[in-house]
């Protein structure tokens, strides 16, 4: 094992066990256990292709439009969704500021 080998995986160990990381998995497999989310991922992307689909008819496109909108704005106001958000940014901070350091 060469040396950056062994520095990677000491990287990868200590990420494992950082805070920011471990709040970061438990808020991704809340969010990728609701059943609410899961349904409504689902219908965001159902609404999406009839919204394309429509695109010409200008009515029928704004009613899915409306539709999408109001969902997309209670999926992103869910509870699980707003604190995984915010831990993404947290960790792609710190994944940011490593990569700065190591170039």
């Amino acid at each position: 094992m060469t040396e950056i080998d062994k520095a990677l995986e000491n990287l990868l160990s200590a990420l494992q066990e950082d805070p920011t990381f471990i709040e970061f998995e438990k808020a991704r497999n809340l969010v990728n256990s609701d059943e609410y989310l899961k349904e409504t991922e689902v219908e965001l992307r159902s609404l999406q292709k009839k919204m394309t689909q429509n695109v010409m008819d200008k009515a029928l496109h704004q009613q899915y439009k409306t539709k999408y909108e109001a969902l997309k704005k209670a999926y992103d106001e869910h509870p699980y969704v707003l604190n995984y958000n915010a831990l993404l940014n947290d960790v792609n901070d710190m994944l940011l500021t490593i990569k700065t350091i190591i170039e």
